[in-house]
Protein backbone atom coordinates (compact mmCIF):
# COMPACT_ATOMS: atom_id res chain seq x y z
CA UNK A 1 0.00 0.00 0.00
CA UNK A 2 3.10 2.30 1.12
CA UNK A 3 4.70 2.13 -2.63
CA UNK A 4 1.01 2.58 -4.21
CA UNK A 5 0.57 5.68 -2.12
CA UNK A 6 4.17 6.61 -3.53
CA UNK A 7 3.53 5.98 -7.19
CA UNK A 8 0.32 7.99 -6.89
CA UNK A 9 2.29 10.79 -5.24
CA UNK A 10 4.66 10.87 -7.64
CA UNK A 11 2.25 10.77 -10.39
CA UNK A 12 0.23 13.54 -8.68
CA UNK A 13 3.53 16.20 -8.85
CA UNK A 14 4.18 14.89 -12.40
CA UNK A 15 0.73 15.95 -13.63
CA UNK A 16 1.66 19.09 -11.68
CA UNK A 17 4.73 19.89 -13.29
CA UNK A 18 3.38 19.36 -16.83
CA UNK A 19 1.09 22.01 -16.12
CA UNK A 20 4.04 24.32 -15.01
CA UNK A 21 5.42 23.76 -18.10
CA UNK A 22 3.07 24.71 -20.43
CA UNK A 23 2.19 27.53 -18.15
CA UNK A 24 6.11 28.80 -18.22
CA UNK A 25 6.06 28.31 -22.42
CA UNK A 26 3.09 30.57 -22.88
CA UNK A 27 4.53 33.38 -20.45
CA UNK A 28 6.38 35.09 -23.05
CA UNK A 29 8.28 37.80 -20.59
CA UNK A 30 8.86 35.37 -17.76
CA UNK A 31 11.81 36.03 -15.65
CA UNK A 32 13.21 32.58 -15.82
CA UNK A 33 13.87 33.15 -19.92
CA UNK A 34 16.70 35.52 -19.02
CA UNK A 35 20.42 34.20 -18.61
CA UNK A 36 20.57 33.78 -14.89
CA UNK A 37 23.72 34.81 -14.82
CA UNK A 38 24.96 32.27 -11.89
CA UNK A 39 28.70 32.52 -13.12
CA UNK A 40 30.99 35.01 -12.89
CA UNK A 41 32.35 35.11 -16.29
CA UNK A 42 30.94 32.52 -19.45
CA UNK A 43 33.69 33.60 -21.37
CA UNK A 44 36.33 31.87 -19.74
CA UNK A 45 34.90 28.41 -19.99
CA UNK A 46 36.38 26.18 -22.52
CA UNK A 47 34.56 22.52 -23.66
CA UNK A 48 36.89 19.16 -22.41
CA UNK A 49 36.31 16.13 -23.20
CA UNK A 50 32.69 15.01 -22.24
CA UNK A 51 30.40 11.99 -21.17
CA UNK A 52 28.07 10.90 -24.53
CA UNK A 53 25.27 12.79 -24.31
CA UNK A 54 26.72 15.89 -22.71
CA UNK A 55 29.25 18.70 -22.85
CA UNK A 56 31.29 20.13 -20.14
CA UNK A 57 32.55 23.40 -19.94
CA UNK A 58 35.28 24.35 -17.32
CA UNK A 59 37.50 26.85 -16.11
CA UNK A 60 40.39 26.60 -13.23
CA UNK A 61 42.21 29.69 -11.52
CA UNK A 62 45.80 28.35 -12.46
CA UNK A 63 46.53 31.43 -9.74
CA UNK A 64 44.88 28.78 -7.15
CA UNK A 65 46.43 25.66 -5.57
CA UNK A 66 43.67 23.39 -4.85
CA UNK A 67 45.78 21.41 -2.51
CA UNK A 68 45.71 24.64 -0.08
CA UNK A 69 41.91 24.00 0.66
CA UNK A 70 41.15 21.05 3.01
CA UNK A 71 37.14 21.88 3.59
CA UNK A 72 34.23 22.55 1.63
CA UNK A 73 30.77 24.67 2.30
CA UNK A 74 28.26 23.38 -0.09
CA UNK A 75 25.06 25.60 -0.27
CA UNK A 76 21.76 24.74 -1.02
CA UNK A 77 21.22 23.94 -4.70
CA UNK A 78 19.39 26.39 -6.81
CA UNK A 79 16.82 25.23 -9.08
CA UNK A 80 14.91 27.52 -11.77
CA UNK A 81 11.99 25.77 -11.46
CA UNK A 82 9.31 28.18 -9.41
CA UNK A 83 5.74 27.84 -7.80
CA UNK A 84 3.18 30.11 -9.97
CA UNK A 85 -0.35 31.34 -9.44
CA UNK A 86 -0.71 29.09 -13.13
CA UNK A 87 -0.45 26.00 -11.04
CA UNK A 88 -0.93 23.84 -8.34
CA UNK A 89 2.21 22.96 -7.65
CA UNK A 90 3.65 23.75 -4.60
CA UNK A 91 6.83 25.57 -2.87
CA UNK A 92 6.96 22.74 -0.51
CA UNK A 93 7.25 20.16 -3.41
CA UNK A 94 9.92 22.04 -5.02
CA UNK A 95 11.89 22.54 -1.91
CA UNK A 96 11.61 18.92 -1.17
CA UNK A 97 13.56 17.91 -4.70
CA UNK A 98 16.19 21.22 -3.49
CA UNK A 99 16.86 19.31 -0.12
CA UNK A 100 17.30 15.93 -1.74
CA UNK A 101 19.66 17.03 -3.98
CA UNK A 102 21.71 18.90 -2.21
CA UNK A 103 22.30 16.19 0.31
CA UNK A 104 23.48 14.14 -3.11
CA UNK A 105 26.04 17.17 -3.35
CA UNK A 106 27.26 17.03 -0.69
CA UNK A 107 27.57 13.56 -0.40
CA UNK A 108 29.50 13.40 -3.92
CA UNK A 109 31.93 16.29 -2.30
CA UNK A 110 32.71 14.70 0.66
CA UNK A 111 34.51 11.65 -0.98
CA UNK A 112 36.90 14.08 -1.95
CA UNK A 113 37.06 16.81 0.55
CA UNK A 114 35.64 17.29 4.32
CA UNK A 115 32.58 19.18 4.58
CA UNK A 116 31.63 22.36 6.89
CA UNK A 117 29.33 24.69 7.64
CA UNK A 118 31.68 27.29 8.13
CA UNK A 119 33.60 30.03 6.77
CA UNK A 120 37.47 29.99 7.01
CA UNK A 121 41.16 29.67 5.72
CA UNK A 122 41.28 26.84 3.43
CA UNK A 123 37.49 26.48 3.33
CA UNK A 124 36.37 26.35 -0.56
CA UNK A 125 32.64 27.02 -0.95
CA UNK A 126 30.54 24.98 -3.69
CA UNK A 127 27.63 26.43 -5.20
CA UNK A 128 25.15 24.41 -7.51
CA UNK A 129 22.46 25.77 -10.12
CA UNK A 130 20.35 23.48 -12.50
CA UNK A 131 18.19 24.83 -14.95
CA UNK A 132 16.47 23.85 -18.30
CA UNK A 133 16.93 25.76 -21.13
CA UNK A 134 16.74 25.97 -25.61
CA UNK A 135 19.56 26.49 -27.69
CA UNK A 136 19.86 27.55 -31.34
CA UNK A 137 23.21 26.56 -31.94
CA UNK A 138 26.14 24.30 -30.40
CA UNK A 139 27.93 25.78 -27.77
CA UNK A 140 27.07 27.52 -24.81
CA UNK A 141 25.14 30.56 -26.31
CA UNK A 142 22.92 32.27 -27.85
CA UNK A 143 20.50 30.43 -25.23
CA UNK A 144 17.24 30.90 -23.39
CA UNK A 145 16.99 30.01 -19.68
CA UNK A 146 13.30 27.67 -18.84
CA UNK A 147 12.27 25.83 -15.94
CA UNK A 148 13.28 22.48 -15.56
CA UNK A 149 9.80 21.33 -16.11
CA UNK A 150 9.54 23.09 -19.46
CA UNK A 151 13.06 21.11 -20.57
CA UNK A 152 11.63 18.16 -19.64
CA UNK A 153 8.43 18.11 -21.47
CA UNK A 154 9.57 19.73 -24.63
CA UNK A 155 11.80 17.21 -24.82
CA UNK A 156 9.68 14.82 -24.32
CA UNK A 157 7.88 15.73 -27.78
CA UNK A 158 11.02 14.82 -29.57
CA UNK A 159 10.72 17.79 -32.15
CA UNK A 160 12.64 20.16 -34.09
CA UNK A 161 11.60 23.14 -31.60
CA UNK A 162 12.62 25.96 -34.80
CA UNK A 163 16.32 24.19 -34.57
CA UNK A 164 16.13 24.92 -30.90
CA UNK A 165 17.28 22.14 -28.90
CA UNK A 166 15.81 21.24 -25.37
CA UNK A 167 18.90 20.90 -22.73
CA UNK A 168 19.37 20.50 -19.22
CA UNK A 169 22.14 23.08 -17.82
CA UNK A 170 23.84 22.78 -14.39
CA UNK A 171 26.07 25.30 -13.38
CA UNK A 172 28.71 24.63 -10.57
CA UNK A 173 30.77 27.19 -9.04
CA UNK A 174 33.85 27.10 -6.48
CA UNK A 175 34.97 30.11 -4.76
CA UNK A 176 37.17 30.76 -1.65
CA UNK A 177 35.00 31.02 1.21
CA UNK A 178 36.86 33.81 2.68
CA UNK A 179 37.60 36.20 -0.45
CA UNK A 180 34.92 35.01 -2.70
CA UNK A 181 37.94 34.57 -4.97
CA UNK A 182 36.88 32.12 -8.13
CA UNK A 183 38.67 28.74 -7.89
CA UNK A 184 36.63 26.66 -10.85
CA UNK A 185 33.70 27.36 -12.28
CA UNK A 186 32.12 24.76 -14.91
CA UNK A 187 28.89 24.56 -17.20
CA UNK A 188 27.42 21.33 -18.56
CA UNK A 189 24.91 20.66 -20.65
CA UNK A 190 22.68 17.53 -21.43
CA UNK A 191 21.05 16.47 -24.34
CA UNK A 192 17.28 15.89 -24.24
CA UNK A 193 18.09 12.06 -24.85
CA UNK A 194 19.83 11.63 -21.91
CA UNK A 195 17.12 12.57 -19.76
CA UNK A 196 13.89 12.69 -21.67
CA UNK A 197 12.72 8.77 -21.00
CA UNK A 198 14.32 8.99 -17.78
CA UNK A 199 12.91 11.67 -15.65
CA UNK A 200 9.51 10.50 -15.11
CA UNK A 201 9.35 10.89 -11.45
CA UNK A 202 10.86 13.42 -9.17
CA UNK A 203 13.00 10.29 -7.97
CA UNK A 204 14.28 9.88 -11.34
CA UNK A 205 15.11 13.14 -12.26
CA UNK A 206 16.98 13.60 -8.26
CA UNK A 207 19.01 10.60 -9.54
CA UNK A 208 19.74 12.30 -12.79
CA UNK A 209 20.68 15.68 -11.41
CA UNK A 210 23.18 14.14 -8.64
CA UNK A 211 24.58 12.21 -11.56
CA UNK A 212 25.51 15.34 -13.91
CA UNK A 213 27.09 17.05 -10.84
CA UNK A 214 29.52 13.92 -10.38
CA UNK A 215 30.22 13.70 -13.59
CA UNK A 216 30.80 17.77 -13.80
CA UNK A 217 33.56 17.01 -11.02
CA UNK A 218 34.88 14.30 -11.91
CA UNK A 219 35.56 15.58 -15.90
CA UNK A 220 36.80 19.05 -14.34
CA UNK A 221 39.68 17.57 -12.41
CA UNK A 222 41.14 16.05 -15.56
CA UNK A 223 44.10 17.59 -17.22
Amino acid sequence: PQNIMHKKSNFKLLLLISSLAIASCATQKSITQQAPGFLPNYSLLKAVDSPKGTQIYVYKNSAINPQDYNAAIVEPVTLYQDATSESTITAEQIEVARETITAGVKDIVSHKIKITDAAGTGVAKVQVAITGATLEHEGLKPWNIIPISAAITLAKKAANLDNKQAVMVVEIKVTDSLSGELIKETATTINSEEFRMQSNTVAEFEALANEWVSQALIYSNKK
